[in-house]
């Protein structure tokens, strides 16, 4: 297999602003409205997340590293630096850093300052958190990253601890509040399941009182360490109620609110489709994710499977001539996932066929009035 040169995508403006997500909310009541929310095209290669390594101190059930917790590769810093090259060159403009725990890496501060030395023009890590990542944030400052990222899955201790470890709400919640102190703009991110959805709302509450300036959820999926929570697993029904409840509530706090629909009521998709969807995001290679191993994937939902796009060996990019996910994604446009007459052909665009990959099953076609949402769409409830 020969490395193939790929298309050279077309780069986003300059500046340090928020250009991910294709929706955005207006600004809180308070404010001035803007005229109109701003949209992002898709562009290919526009996001890189790299996992720089796989270790972390925490098993939490939804996490989707599952077996590569235990293998625990890291990327040696040789190997990180020509990754972040090649993509930036291919034109990557956002950079997320990721582990496993990504600040357990011995290089992950030299890593973040390469990122913005390279032009990277979004620079971004999700950690956990704990103390031990605090101290290494501690060795940056705010404007070496556009936001950080901290997981905290549930409003509570209860919620939270029982998924993460006791203790670590507490913890994390420290880590928190001292990047809003120290001027980082702070993010926070949740994994809703059956489990904590009694109180995840709660963060925005916590996110308004500390300085969090944006609140994203997602749903629970059963891959990776999942795998071993099914009971956790949210239905299509159960999460669009979920996604009801984030409308009733996001109203009139500052804190903004991005939320993963996954799923949609049929009469939603024309919600969306203002908002810009238009099917399947992996086929647009509008992102990349990179493993210690090698392997390169647009969808999240596969990490688990063989159907990687692509691989990295020796700097180079290196197109999976096998069964992949970008052949996947493409052929649902000829031959529509679901089997089914489609509920929103202007915007479904033959479904989601990673959904029938990893459930065994096209949503649309078990729940009548449901409709796949891809999974690395974002929204925002209306204001």
């Amino acid at each position: 297999m020969t490395a193939v040169p790929l298309p050279m995508p077309q780069v986003g403006p300059p500046g340090r602003v928020d250009a991910y997500g294709h929706a955005r909310m207006p600004a809180p009541a308070d404010a001035a409205a803007p005229s109109k929310i701003d949209r992002v095209e898709y562009g290919r290669y526009r996001n890189v997340y790299v996992y720089i390594t796989e270790a972390c101190p925490l098993r939490c059930s939804g996490c989707y590293m599952g077996a590569r917790l235990e293998r625990a590769l890291k990327m040696s810093f040789e190997t990180i630096s020509s990754t972040l090259t090649t993509w930036r060159q291919m034109g990557g403009s956002k950079i997320t850093i990721l582990g496993g725990e990504p600040t357990l890496h011995p290089r992950f501060e030299d890593t973040i300052r390469l990122a913005g030395q390279l032009g990277y023009e979004h620079v971004i890590t999700t950690s956990n958190g704990l103390a031990k990542a605090n101290r290494k944030f501690r060795r940056l400052e705010p404007d070496d990253f556009a936001y950080v990222q901290i997981s905290l899955d549930g409003g509570s201790a209860q919620t939270h601890d029982a998924i993460r470890g006791p203790g670590t709400f507490d913890e994390t919640m420290k880590t928190v509040a001292e990047l809003c102190e120290r001027g980082f703009d702070t993010r926070v991110i949740c994994t809703v399941n059956k489990a904590n959805q009694t109180d995840c709302l709660r963060l925005l509450d916590i996110a308004d009182d500390l300085g969090v300036s944006l609140v994203k959820f997602h749903v629970f999926s059963v891959i990776g360490r999942g795998h071993g929570s099914p009971e956790n697993g949210m239905t299509p029904p159960e999460w669009l109620d979920f996604c009801d409840r984030i409308h009733e509530k996001a109203a009139g706090y500052k804190t903004r609110v991005w939320y993963q629909p996954t799923f949609a009521r049929r009469d939603d998709m024309a919600r969306f489709e203002a908002e810009g969807y238009r099917g399947c995001i992996g086929r647009t290679l509008d992102r990349i994710s990179v493993f210690p191993d090698g392997r390169a994937y647009v969808c999240s939902f596969l990490f688990d499977t063989d159907l990687h796009f692509a691989e990295m060996r020796d700097g180079k990019v290196v197109l999976n001539k096998g069964p992949n996910e970008f052949d996947l994604f493409t052929g649902a446009l000829a031959k529509p996932s679901c089997g089914t007459s489609c509920k929103a052909p202007s915007s479904c665009m033959g479904g989601c066929p990673a959904e029938e990959i990893v459930d065994g099953r096209a949503s649309c076609a078990e729940y009548p009035d449901i409709v796949p949402v891809c999974r690395l769409w974002k929204s925002v409830p209306a204001n």
